[in-house]
């Protein structure tokens, strides 16, 4: 059963920089206190900065698409690092199919069966040894059981880094021209060699 929590506010226009999770336990609080914590941001993927406030950035996570809504609070600097430009998947979108059951009714009346609801999932909540997703179903937050944290990963960024462009990937092309200019200069050379011989016999 999801509990409730009211983490959708109004707040400041948002800014232009962002910080990406660099840590798998970078948690995103409803306030600037970390008795707080809501879930931690998946790992690798970002935060939008409002604001900073000390120890602190005031942030969004997510946008108002789909089914996902926006959420406003804090983070901790030290969980985040901000990056030049974001990746591609700025935020994780990841749905998870949650199944209700009636359970208990009474076997002679009609029964409702089980219903499948899609929610869309926030990040995972780590209480001990134990893993909970927090998640919006409709129009309530709360959690389920489980990590959920079987999702693709970005390229971490440091240091205010951009992300790197797809043609970065051509080291194998680079070393194979240098390698046959070498092979081409080292026969070269045992051409030239050769023919000074033939000159001297």
């Amino acid at each position: 059963m999801l509990a409730c929590a009211p983490s959708v506010r109004p707040a400041a226009a948002d800014g232009d920089n962002f910080a990406q999770a660099i840590n798998r336990t970078a948690y995103f609080f409803a306030e600037k206190d970390e008795s707080t914590s809501l879930f931690a941001v998946p790992y690798t993927y970002c935060v939008r900065i409002v604001r900073d406030e000390g120890a602190w950035y005031y942030a969004s996570y997510a946008e108002d698409e789909g089914i996902y809504r926006r959420l406003y609070g804090y983070v901790l600097k030290s969980d985040f690092e901000i990056v030049a430009a974001p990746p591609e998947n700025v935020y994780l979108s990841k749905l998870i199919n949650i199944t209700y059951s009636a359970d208990g009714a009474d076997p002679s009346l009609p029964s409702l069966g089980e219903i499948e609801m899609e929610a869309a999932f926030y990040g995972t909540y780590y209480s001990g040894a134990t893993a909970y997703s927090y998640v919006l179903c409709g129009d309530s937050f709360g959690y389920i059981a489980g990590a959920n944290d079987d999702y693709a990963l970005n390229e971490l960024l440091k240091d205010g880094q951009d992300a790197p462009p797809a043609e970065e990937n051509d080291g194998g092309a680079v070393a194979a021209a240098v390698i046959i200019i070498a092979l081409a200069g080292g026969a070269l050379i045992v051409l030239f060699l050769s023919s000074r011989k033939r000159k001297g016999g």
